[in-house]
């Protein structure tokens, strides 16, 4: 019972995240920042809200993702999601993108407003996230390696058994800082961003979530969405 409502708790963030990329897509060039402002609050909110109800799961099927297809888990997963580092590479991307684009109109002037025209003290935020982010991305892969190479296992009292639950509680708490760092990393890059530098950013990361997907369904064996 818990596999299904797991299940279909993903199939409902992914069909909500589908729709916010659509709404982001449309209002991206909207004249209205506080349109944009409040899609944007509404995408971080629906990460943040799959991130609260997954701490509620048995962190084994959170690990395992059975509701994912194989090439999900082999390429794209870091303990059980994204890297928190992708979205920072896919703002440089995007942004390198646009500025070779529109080179010639910054060189005479004229801004666009969009990510590729980060300024300096963007690009130094940017950096430093960046940075701050590969040292915990570290830490964390560092303490589930220990986990799974059973350092530090507790022995159940009384006996020499493994403390299977202890073992799971460590699962947990490594999973959960891992969502947090991903949300964490998701707010402060919306933060360092205007509007309508945030929404294409977000464009872009529902983009490649929703790719995998497909690219997964299409060519492994994953389930139907």
């Amino acid at each position: 019972m818990e596999l299904e409502a797991a299940t279909r708790r993903f199939h409902l963030w992914f069909r909500g995240l589908r729709s916010l990329r659509r709404d982001l897509s449309s209002a991206r060039w909207s004249d209205d920042p506080a349109q944009l402002e409040a899609l944007v609050g509404r995408f971080v909110a629906h990460l943040e809200s799959y991130c609260a109800a997954r701490a509620e799961l048995d962190p084994v099927w959170t690990l395992s993702a059975p509701w994912a297809s194989p090439a999900e888990r082999g390429a794209a997963y870091w303990l059980a999601g994204w890297r928190p580092t992708t979205l920072v590479h896919l703002l440089y991307t995007e942004s390198g993108r646009r500025l070779e684009a529109q080179l010639p109109d910054l060189l005479l002037g004229v801004r666009s407003g969009n990510l590729g025209d980060l300024s300096p003290a963007q690009l130094a935020q940017v950096d430093e996230l960046q940075r701050r982010t590969v040292a915990e991305e570290d830490a964390l892969s560092r303490e589930m390696a220990e986990v799974q190479e059973g350092h530090g296992v507790v022995v159940a009292p009384g006996g020499g058994e493994l403390d299977v639950r202890g073992l799971v509680r460590r699962v947990r708490a490594v999973l959960d800082r891992a969502d947090a760092l991903r949300l964490r990393t998701m707010k402060r890059a919306v933060e360092i961003l205007q509007p309508a530098q945030a929404a294409e950013l977000l464009v872009a990361a529902a983009d490649m979530e929703i790719g995998f997907r497909e690219f997964g369904l299409k060519y492994g064996s994953g389930r139907d969405q």
